[in-house]
C-alpha cells in the first residue's frame, strides 16, 4: 500500500494558504528512490532526500510554467556541416523556500515517491499567464527523451524535458519556414503540467507550450 509521508514532507517546505481563492498552477511528479544511475546522494535515497529533489523538480517546472524560458535555437544542418544546438535560459525563478509553494500529498509506492505541488500565484504572476493566454500567442507540443541510463534521475528527466521544448519549437515552425533557418530567438513558456513517464529505457516528457518568436536569422547567399 501507498505509505503517506505528509510529517516528513511538512519539515521541508510546507506554508499555509492564506487565499483560499487564489489561483493556483498544480504539478504531480514521481522522484525514483532506486534510480538507474546513481548521483551523488546516498543509495537508495531517503525518503527526504527524494522530496527534495522532487520539489526542486517542481519549483524548476512552475518557474517555467511562470515566468517561462527565453532559447536559442539552430537546426542541424549537413549540407553545411552545421550541429543542431538549442539553449534556454529562465526568464526568472521561484525561490527555494517562496511561501506560496506547498506540498499537497506525497506518498511511496513501488519504490517512487509521488509527489503534489501546487504554487498560489501572485496578481503579477496571473496577469503573466494571462497575457500568455492571449489567441495571438501561439500553442505547440513537444515530446522529448533522455535514456535513463546515461544521466541520474534529476539530469536526465531535465535533459527530457529539454528536448520536448525543442521539439515543440520544431513542430511550431514547420509549417511556416521551408528552408532552415540559421537561428531562432524567442520566449517559450510551458503551458500546462508536463507528464513525464519512463518508456523503453527513456524518461518521456509530453508537454504543451506558449511560444513567442523573436527573431528569425536566415543564411546569407554569399
Amino acid at each position: 500500500m501507498p505509505r503517506k509521508l505528509f510529517a516528513s514532507v511538512v519539515l521541508l517546505l510546507v506554508s499555509p494558504y492564506v487565499h483560499a481563492q487564489s489561483e493556483l498552477l498544480s504539478v504531480r511528479l514521481w522522484c525514483e528512490l532506486e534510480p538507474m544511475v546513481q548521483g551523488s546522494e546516498d543509495y537508495p535515497l531517503s525518503a527526504e532526500a527524494a522530496q527534495r529533489r522532487a520539489l526542486e523538480e517542481a519549483r524548476e517546472i512552475l518557474s517555467g510554467m511562470i515566468y517561462g524560458f527565453r532559447f536559442s535555437y539552430t537546426p542541424g544542418d549537413r549540407v553545411r556541416k552545421v550541429e543542431e544546438t538549442f539553449t534556454v535560459t529562465p526568464v526568472a525563478e521561484i525561490l527555494w523556500r517562496d511561501p506560496n509553494l506547498a506540498v499537497a500529498d506525497a506518498y511511496i509506492k513501488d519504490s517512487l515517491l509521488f509527489l503534489k505541488v501546487n504554487y498560489r500565484l501572485e496578481d503579477f504572476q496571473y496577469a503573466r499567464r494571462r497575457a500568455w493566454a492571449s489567441n495571438s500567442v501561439e500553442s505547440a507540443s513537444g515530446v522529448g527523451s533522455h535514456s535513463v541510463f546515461t544521466a541520474p534521475s534529476p539530469e536526465g528527466k531535465r535533459q527530457a524535458l529539454r528536448d520536448a521544448l525543442k521539439n515543440a519549437i520544431r513542430e511550431a515552425l514547420r509549417p511556416a519556414i521551408f528552408n532552415k533557418p540559421r537561428e531562432v530567438t524567442g520566449e517559450i513558456l510551458i503551458w500546462n503540467e508536463p507528464h513525464t513517464i519512463i518508456q523503453s529505457g527513456a524518461y518521456t516528457t509530453r508537454l504543451d507550450v506558449k511560444l513567442r518568436v523573436k527573431e528569425i536569422r536566415s543564411y546569407s547567399l554569399f
